[in-house]
């Protein structure tokens, strides 16, 4: 009888550590997301004001400068997505019957390799909410959101509710109208039999003082993350660390109202090929580091604030957002160059290197969240 009880008790014990292992492993698993761009439909690249194609020599895409309708396209952005170990494409939506809805609907989520990559839609406010006030669009840009994308066995969804990122919530949180704004949403959503779950982008900078905005919405994430970084030129591991504690205290934040808490990361930035623009953030963490440091930096502490609420997910931005060269998408092999085709040679680079990378950030990328 003793022999049984002996048995009996080792059987429950190493149940239950297969059990917590079960569970140590699922809640050490990141879910990898990208903002993923369907912007490049026309013959012109989407107006060609992207950085690289300024660089002397030109450092232009892997694929060239594509139609992203090309089931070719896609197919190799699928491949890359899953080499890095991609699982979500969190793609821009301007709204109804537009080139990029029909990019995002009739090309992605029907072509034939998509397999079990998840897909999102990022609610371009800025786009669908004049000044960030006139409402009159999002009722019914929910409606047909969830009339032609909910349904579908890949749209991402969070506890079973599909998920939505909103850009620039904070935006509205100033505006005073992110309450309502939320609610529109949220009752469009319901009127077609869904409970949404939505991921704003509220943080930016340091944490506020109260919770009131971050429990109007099921997670918070950050999209600038050259902006609230305050990072120009060169980041230095210090300026990258402390970006990442100001994220901890806005988890902090979003915990206390029980909101999921998404981190982010990106690899340098230089909009002044689409814009006047902002001074360039370099790849590079200081002049003598090598190119990729600010990505590694980054992502060795983001990935430490991943949150089990929202399946470890952890947001890349971007995968191909070209015109403010945050990209990760492959670029053709070659030297580095901070010269570009300006008077001065060095208008849009403002002397920052700029190195025609291959694949090294979807290395860095699967290495480091493998």
């Amino acid at each position: 009888m003793k022999n049984v009880l002996i048995m009996f008790t080792l059987f429950i014990l190493f149940g239950f550590l297969d059990v917590q292992n079960k569970k140590s492993k699922l809640s050490s698993s990141l879910t990898v997301g990208v903002y993923y761009y369907p912007w490049y439909g026309g013959s012109d690249f989407h107006g060609r004001k992207y950085l690289r194609e300024k660089l002397v020599p030109v450092q232009t895409p892997e694929l060239g400068e594509y139609k992203d309708t090309d089931p070719e396209i896609i197919r190799q952005h699928l491949e890359w997505s899953r080499y890095a170990g991609i699982g979500l494409w969190v793609t821009s939506w301007w709204g109804p019957g537009r080139m990029i809805d029909k990019t995002t609907k009739d090309h992605i989520l029907t072509h034939p390799d998509l397999d079990d990559m998840k897909i999102a839609l990022f609610y371009e406010t800025s786009g669908r909410m004049k000044d960030f006030t006139d409402d009159n669009n999002v009722a019914s840009d929910i409606k047909y959101i969830a009339q032609n994308y909910f349904d579908h066995p890949n749209y991402y969804t969070i506890d079973g509710r599909p998920v939505l990122f909103v850009y620039l919530t904070r935006v509205l949180a100033r505006n005073g109208n992110l309450a309502s704004t939320m609610d529109l949403m949220r009752d469009a959503a319901a009127e077609e039999g869904y409970e949404i779950y939505i991921i704003g982008d509220q943080v930016f900078g340091n944490p506020p003082a109260t919770t009131n905005d971050i429990a109007l919405l099921d997670g918070i994430t950050n999209y600038d993350v050259y902006g609230s970084s305050n990072s120009k030129m060169f980041a230095t591991q210090k300026k990258v660390e402390n970006y990442y504690n100001d994220q901890a205290e806005w988890k902090a934040m979003a915990e206390k109202v029980s909101a999921g808490f998404i981190p982010a990361a990106s690899p340098g930035y230089n909009d002044r090929g689409v814009r006047e623009g902002h001074e360039p953030l370099s790849r590079k963490l200081t002049k003598d580091d090598e190119f990729g440091s600010l990505f590694k930096a980054m992502l060795t502490n983001a990935v430490k604030l991943t949150d089990e609420r929202t399946g470890n997910l952890l947001m890349i931005n971007s995968w191909n957002e070209w015109h403010e060269d945050t990209q990760i998408e492959p670029v053709k092999i070659a030297p580095p160059t901070n010269k570009d085709n300006s008077d001065s040679g060095i208008e849009y680079t403002m002397g920052v290197a700029h190195e025609g990378y291959g694949i090294r950030y979807l290395d860095i990328l699967k290495e480091l969240t493998k």
